[in-house]
């Protein structure tokens, strides 16, 4: 049978939640080609333009970091359920434990 310990799982849950902050983060740090104030900012491919389109590189670019910010916000998102999970087992365990205990009965061994 295998040992469950709660405190190392509410630590790991701790840490789970941590990796979830870290993608949050991240999310935040991705800007596409917005500058100060939500302006137009620097394409960072430098001056690559389509002539017949110009706009077309800060459109692409801007989908593309649109598409990772919702890839890093379902990370989190899956990192806070793990988190939940993990001490949503360990309040289990520990009722489990409780109820096993007050069904616990003493013999007299002869």
């Amino acid at each position: 049978m295998p040992v469950y310990d709660a405190e190392s799982m509410n630590i790991t849950a701790d840490g789970v939640d941590r990796i979830a902050e870290d993608f949050r983060t991240s999310k935040g740090k991705l800007k596409g080609c917005v500058g100060p104030e939500g302006r137009a900012g620097q394409s960072p491919f430098g001056e690559v333009e389509d002539p017949d389109d110009p706009d077309q590189v800060a459109g692409t670019l801007g989908s593309f970091t649109t598409g990772m910010q919702d890839e890093f916000e379902a990370a989190a998102g899956l990192m806070s359920a793990a988190g939940s999970a993990l001490r949503e087992a360990v309040r289990t365990m520990k009722e489990t434990d409780a109820v096993a205990a007050d069904n616990l009965t003493m013999r007299e061994v002869r």
